[in-house]
């Protein structure tokens, strides 16, 4: 098993809840909202994308700044956690997405750090819970598949096929749940609507499987 802070060890409880109050702290300080579910599809993107992008292009996209992490942390102790916590469910992601599994329930699976808020919300007393239904809350697995899609869109030259490619409808036909979680509730369609949003997300953990397969079979991608 390897060490608590080794970059190969998964992420514990603790070690969730350390990132997360450490994306709230990016979310303050820039001037697009980032959350750990949308990190979380963003870095999944990352790894079954068809090409390695490297932490100089994709801080700056995620952040939407030009310099990325660079003076965002006041304290460089919380820059290299950061760092060290987002490598390590870089890699945690990637072995998951390379087990030979045949069940999402199977424990190698990949498990999205996905919020269920209509959950935490039942939970919490009234008074509490209000303001924040008031506020509004996302659907479920909406910010993981924006996250994941903010990455295809962005680096769409790497993502596109060859004009005459047969397997342009195979990656479109495999990014659609992804489109459908992203996509407003008054967008969807009556048939897209009466599937759970726990299905649709399913179809999207199977789909970064088939992608990133997909990209190593055309020898467009690496392994961990």
């Amino acid at each position: 098993m390897s060490a608590p802070n080794s970059p190969t060890a998964p992420l514990s409880d603790a070690d969730i809840d350390e990132l997360a109050d450490l994306v709230d702290l990016v979310d303050e300080r820039t001037d697009v909202p980032v959350s750990l579910e949308a990190l979380d599809g963003f870095i999944t993107a990352l790894v079954c994308s068809p090409r390695a992008i490297p932490p100089a292009e994709y801080f700056p996209v995620l952040l939407e700044r030009d310099d990325g992490l660079a003076t965002l942390f006041e304290d460089a102790a919380d820059e290299r956690r950061f760092l060290a916590l987002f490598e390590r469910r870089r890699n945690e992601i990637a072995r998951a997405l390379a087990a030979p599994i045949e069940d999402l329930a199977d424990p190698r699976a990949l498990s999205p750090l996905v919020m269920d808020w209509n959950g935490l919300l039942a939970e919490l007393p009234p008074a509490e819970a209000k303001p924040l239904r008031e506020a509004g809350v996302p659907p479920y697995a909406q910010l993981w598949a924006a996250g994941f899609l903010l990455v295809v869109e962005h680096w769409q030259d790497d993502w596109n096929l060859p004009a005459d490619s047969k397997d342009e409808a195979f990656v479109d036909e495999v990014l659609d749940p992804f489109y459908v979680l992203a996509a407003p509730l008054d967008e969807l369609s009556p048939e897209e609507r009466a599937v759970r949003r726990e299905d649709h997300l399913a179809m999207a953990i199977w789909g970064a499987y088939e992608l990133r397969e997909f990209w190593l079979d055309r020898g467009q991608s690496v392994r961990p």
